[in-house]
């Protein structure tokens, strides 16, 4: 009886593992066949006449078509086989849906995109924009949804695990991509209550030294000889006190172009890396599009048609974030609301809520129950007035315009009607011109703070070659200080603008290589600075004694293999909280961070004051806090480091973590879809890599997004790096695959001098046939 009953246990066990491997085999197939098609023939409605998608070694796909439309198209083709969870994400996120498919934890994510109301302002736009735009949308959407409904089309893992469906793409959608990137890098509005509460607390001249100020010393972009106007006889208005610079915009972007005059080949050198927060898949797609008019190669926004950043057969262009105040948060009553209507926000595995979304005829109307902020008095509501909502039937076609330039009119004119987001844009030509401009529909206040006019486009920052032979941006203050305008008081730190300068400045004969090496830089101006004056540190522990021996001899650079990058990283982030703590009282949990001019004129210059606790009543010292703060630092670090310092490596605490939407969020999958790389650099240094100082540990989230070299000279020796790789599927090789190029500061070629009966070895080809009627 009994070996009966084990014998059918063991049957009925064995079943069930049966079972389970099946179950496995048949998921682990479908997952794999949620892969795209890249080789063979593909028939799809829509298309005039057949396409190349000639995918190379990297996965980048060099598209060649007739004409625009199937272009746009074959673009749509590509995102959709590539990126389609990132896509819809995207547009989930701009149009307060998340919670359909990802169920409570997005409703308050939610409930903020359906109050700013950005997806029916996406809608509308599409019917305002040009015909020819308006076009490449269309056909860049019947591209996508020609994948989703291709006759076994199985969707990318997210969706399986999900368990739903894609809906069709539409114009609005891309248009919402657009919205998305704008949002992303949009000015200082919400931070705005917060640094009320701070110039309340300390004063004004209190809190601009805590802010950190601009130096007179650090480059300023742009002379006014180089945008032709009359220098200002007063300062223009700020709508608040000048703070100089605001790091805690956790701000990023690099870009410069050197004329002829300073390169070995006496031609024009462009570069660009624009810094944004890491994720994964990579925020941009690499391609080559190429009609028999030329080719243009750089990298596309997913949902998008156009290349954004890139070259084309005559000219090179990137961008930076200007970082403009393009929004305020004004007191309103309730006699102002113009627009009240209710919308219900479906959650999936829970009840579907019901909100009120309101608006004035500026912006909408911020619900208290949803928003945290205090109502000031004869007020009931905070509403916002910002450019994102604001008629704009230019913006989305700006790529469109540039990628047919041929030269600086044909640039400049592509950039009129630009709203928002502002970009520093730097531009080359193979005819030897660069220049930058920096369009975006910048307000105009009257004495009150009301939007009275806008910046005119002639006077916006802009130069072309300019005298000294090269233009450079960093997201620092691009204007000179008698620019007759506002544009921000929200200028980012000044140390990548200042290594840059210092390495373009450096000799007249620069070279691909000599740029790629300034690109991936990773000496901190800021701890050369400090570094003289912290190793006068009175350490009383042997980890800090053989600390401080190991920084007296360091160089300053944030390098992988070193444990110096590591020990500074700790004693900063020990030090700050000593020098402001006491000042700031219950607001410092709210202004942690690396306030990088604030630290450096602190023990460099004449802020010694913020030493001493107010707290008590004897006077401290810059020099009696160093060296219990390196103490703290190194007990910390010997805590999870272990007690052999020479072992220490700040590659193995420091690497970039690219976030998974949702699931990096998940345990088990976290695993699966997160990718992690060593990097070096930090938050102060040109190959920018920011840590979290409210999180234990260094792990950065937001670094160099793309990162190009543009030879005018040789366009196709030009080079690219995105940050983890083509695809966003995370069972396909090409997932992750430049991850490790990207974390060592490698580049890739995308070469346009070949076609399709020329191409390289290795490549795989897809033909996309219009369908039989």
């Amino acid at each position: 009886m009994v070996r009966t009953v084990l014998r059918y246990g063991a049957w009925a066990l064995g079943g069930l593992l049966a079972l389970v491997i099946l179950m496995a085999a048949v998921l682990t197939l479908r997952l794999y066949g949620s892969l795209p098609q890249t080789e063979g023939t593909m028939r799809l409605a829509g298309l005039e006449a057949n396409v190349q998608i000639i995918r190379d070694e990297h996965a980048v796909p060099h598209i060649f078509a007739n004409g625009d439309h199937d272009l746009y198209y074959a673009l749509g083709v590509a995102h959709a086989q590539d990126r389609l969870w990132q896509m819809e994400i995207t547009r989930r996120a701009i149009r307060g849906r998340l919670s359909e498919v990802i169920g409570e934890a997005a409703l308050e994510t939610d409930i903020w995109y359906r109050t700013m109301g950005l997806g029916p302002a996406a809608d509308t736009a599409v019917s305002n924009l040009p015909a020819d735009v308006q076009a490449a949308l269309r056909a860049y959407a019947d591209g996508v949804n020609a994948v989703i409904e291709a006759p076994g089309f199985i969707p990318p893992p997210e969706y399986q695990i999900l368990m739903f469906s894609p809906e069709a793409w539409s114009p609005g959608d891309t248009v919402t991509v657009f919205k998305a990137i704008a949002l992303d890098l949009f000015g200082n509005a919400f931070s705005e209550p917060r640094l009320n509460s701070l110039l309340e607390h300390l004063g004004d001249e209190r809190a601009e030294e805590f802010m950190g100020r601009y130096p007179d010393e650090t480059p300023r972009s742009l002379t006014m000889a180089d945008i032709g106007l009359e220098p200002a006889t007063a300062p223009a208005e700020e709508p608040l006190p000048a703070m100089g610079v605001n790091e805690d915009a956790r701000g990023g972007s690099n870009n410069w172009v050197l004329s002829g005059s300073l390169t070995a080949s006496g031609h024009p050198i462009l570069a660009n890396d624009p810094h944004l927060a890491l994720r994964a898949p990579a925020i941009w797609y690499l391609a080559r599009l190429t009609t028999p008019e030329g080719s243009v190669v750089g990298v596309t926004l997913p949902g998008t048609p156009f290349v954004t950043l890139g070259r084309n057969d005559r000219i090179a262009w990137g961008f930076t974030n200007t970082g403009p105040d393009v929004g305020d948060l004004q007191a309103i009553t309730r006699d102002e609301i113009v627009d009240r209507r209710q919308e219900t926000i479906r959650v999936r595995f829970g009840n579907d809520v019901t909100i009120t979304r309101q608006a004035t005829d500026r912006g909408p109307v911020l619900d208290p129950e949803h928003f945290d902020y205090q109502v000031p008095d004869g007020a009931d509501y905070l509403a916002l007035q910002w450019m994102l909502d604001e008629p704009d039937d230019a913006t989305t076609g700006v790529g469109m315009r540039i990628l047919r330039g041929a030269g600086w009119d044909d640039f400049v004119s592509a950039l009129e009607g630009f709203v928002a987001p502002q970009q520093s844009m730097v531009f080359a030509s193979v005819d030897g011109d660069i220049g930058l401009y920096a369009p975006a529909r910048i307000p105009v206040r009257d004495e009150n703070g009301a939007w009275v006019d806008t910046v005119p486009f002639e006077e916006l920052p802009h130069t072309r070659n300019p005298e000294r032979g090269f233009v450079a941006t960093a997201n620092n203050k691009i204007v000179p200080d008698d620019y007759p305008h506002f544009l921000t008081s929200d200028w980012y730190g000044v140390s990548r603008i200042t290594r840059i300068y210092e390495g373009i400045e450096a000799r007249d004969d620069h070279t691909m290589q000599s740029m790629a090496e300034l690109q991936y830089d990773t000496v901190s101006t800021v701890a050369r600075a400090v570094l003289p004056t912290l190793i006068e540190a009175r350490p009383e522990t042997e980890a800090g004694r053989i600390a401080l021996s190991l920084m007296a001899d360091w160089d300053a650079d944030m390098v992988m293999d070193a444990p110096q990058p590591l020990i500074f990283s700790a004693w900063m982030r020990e030090l700050a909280p000593a020098f402001y703590d006491d000042e700031l009282g219950e607001l410092a949990p709210d202004w942690i961070g690396y306030r990088q001019q604030f630290m450096q004129d602190i023990l460099t210059g004449d802020l010694q004051d913020w030493c001493d606790n107010i707290d008590t009543s004897e006077i401290e010292t810059c020099d009696a806090l160093m060296g219990p703060a390196l103490d703290r630092a190194m007990a910390g670090l010997s805590e999870t480091q272990g007690v052999r310092i020479a072992d220490w490596r700040w590659g193995d605490v420091h690497y970039a973590r690219h976030a998974h939407t949702p699931f990096s969020s998940f345990p088990v999958l976290d695993d699966f879809f997160t990718i992690e790389t060593p990097i070096p650099g930090d938050g102060s240094t040109v190959n920018v890599a920011h840590h979290r100082w409210t999180e234990p540990g260094y792990s950065v989230f937001h670094g160099a997004s793309y990162r190009a070299l543009y030879d005018l000279g040789d366009l196709n020796a030009s080079q690219y790096m995105i940050t983890t790789g083509q695809s966003g599927n995370v069972m396909s090789r090409h997932y992750d695959d430049l991850a490790p190029l990207w974390g060592r500061g490698e580049y890739i070629e995308i070469r346009a001098d070949w076609t399709p009966e020329t191409a390289p070895d290795g490549v795989r080809l897809l033909e996309l046939q219009p369908a039989e009627e």
